[in-house]
């Protein structure tokens, strides 16, 4: 057999396989034969491809079932005793961290202060022991992980893994993140910026499951957004899309952390909120809004000024209806330029959206290109940027066929 035929038949035979395995992910427990009827494959292709996936343990079978009609046949499942996937997220202060099995499913969850000043050893040392205190926690050694997925602030090079700076975290530049990870541990790392990743669990596992065209939202310390196209997340000619916090939105407005100013997240971030609450309390300083910050030992954050508002504070509330008029407008502009089938609003500031959410959507119905679809959802997944991480090494396991390579 020449060596084109040898590797056509290889291809194909990858092809079958992961036709197989998607489908089992997506529809697992399922019997050999509504996996022949969905997949459109022989039977013995279908018999042959089970065989090889019941050796790798990357599937099992999980008995038959008895039922009103009699007893329903075999069915076939991914096996969550194999193949976990460690997610991590570094954030300004904390480093995230989570556990799932190959379903996505999350069995632990582990979460480290980080000091944002700190040195780039010492991040680097928080997250190597996060990761390490994880899997001591779960008994569960490197041959059973299937990879890491690392969320990253900052700009990030997905291709070659390496981290190019991070505005909050002055010592974090031209961090070889993947290669370094992938030395300590010995599997597979992925890395890539925190709202891609948000995105990415949007498109696995939450409201952008059924659209193949949106773009996420994501609203906490900075303002970012993830983009899909035809069901691809879209990164930039060098990896830099999606710093939607750092679109202008106002020539004169206030200086921006990344030298610029009027961006957008100097009006709608956590930051900015902080700010905003301080100068009122400054004016104020009889105010509820003083009065819930001095209870919580004088920080002023977007948490506290939504406690401020869920207490009736008419200034909590003007601010955050202040930040709905210009989200609104910036998302406006995502709608008219991008044409999406959905935006979805996440982050940690998404928690407020009693608050801002009128103003928005206001603003949005009126600002957004005539024809363009409105449909406005707020994220429902907790955790959503550590879970992407997570989902950055899912989606390579089963789109490249990389799970089909781990050892028995």
């Amino acid at each position: 057999m020449s060596a084109e035929r040898i590797s056509s038949h290889e291809s194909m035979k990858l092809s079958n396989q992961l036709a197989v395995l998607n489908r089992i992910r997506t529809d697992g427990p399922i019997s050999r034969v509504a996996l022949r009827e969905r997949t459109r494959l022989s039977w013995g292709t279908i018999t042959s491809t089970i065989k090889d996936l019941l050796g790798k343990g990357i599937i099992q079978e999980t008995g038959t079932v008895t039922t009103a009609v009699g007893r329903r046949p075999i069915e076939l499942d991914l096996n969550v005793e194999r193949n976990f996937v460690l997610g991590l997220h570094l954030g300004t202060t904390m480093v995230r961290s989570s556990l799932v099995d190959i379903k996505g499913t999350v069995v632990r969850e582990l979460d480290t202060s980080v000091n944002p000043n700190g040195s780039l050893r010492e991040i680097l040392g928080f997250l190597k022991s996060t990761a390490q205190r994880l899997l001591q926690a779960q008994a569960l050694t490197t041959r059973r992980l299937a990879g890491i997925g690392i969320a990253a602030p900052g700009a990030v090079d997905f291709g070659t893994g390496v981290c190019l700076y991070a505005p909050h975290h002055p010592h974090w530049k031209n961090v070889s993140l993947r290669a370094l990870m992938e030395k300590e541990f010995g599997v597979p790392c992925f890395v890539d910026h925190a709202y891609n990743c948000s995105t990415l669990s949007e498109k696995l596992f939450g409201f952008g499951r059924d659209v193949d065209s949106f773009i996420c939202v994501l609203l906490g310390t900075g303002v970012s957004a993830g983009i899909v196209i035809k069901g691809e997340l879209y990164r930039g000619a060098d990896c830099l899309s999606g710093e939607f916090g750092h679109t202008c939105i106002d020539l004169n407005g206030p200086a921006c952390a990344c030298g610029s100013s009027g961006c957008l997240e100097t009006y709608v971030s956590g930051y900015a909120l902080a700010r905003l609450a301080s100068e009122e309390i400054r004016r104020a300083p009889g105010s509820r809004l003083a009065a819930i910050c001095g209870g919580n030992g004088g920080e002023v954050s977007g948490e506290t000024l939504c406690i401020a508002a869920q207490k009736g504070d008419p200034r909590a509330r003007r601010i955050f209806a202040r930040m709905g008029t210009y989200l609104g407008v910036g998302v406006a502009n995502l709608i008219s330029l991008f044409n999406p089938s959905r935006i979805i609003i996440g982050g940690g500031l998404s928690r407020a959206k009693e608050f801002f959410l009128p103003t928005f959507q206001d603003v949005v119905e009126r600002r957004a290109w005539y024809a363009s679809s409105r449909d406005i959802r707020i994220s429902a997944i907790q955790r959503a940027t550590v879970l992407g991480a997570a989902a950055l090494v899912l989606q390579e396991l089963f789109a490249s066929g990389r799970i089909l390579k781990r050892r028995s």
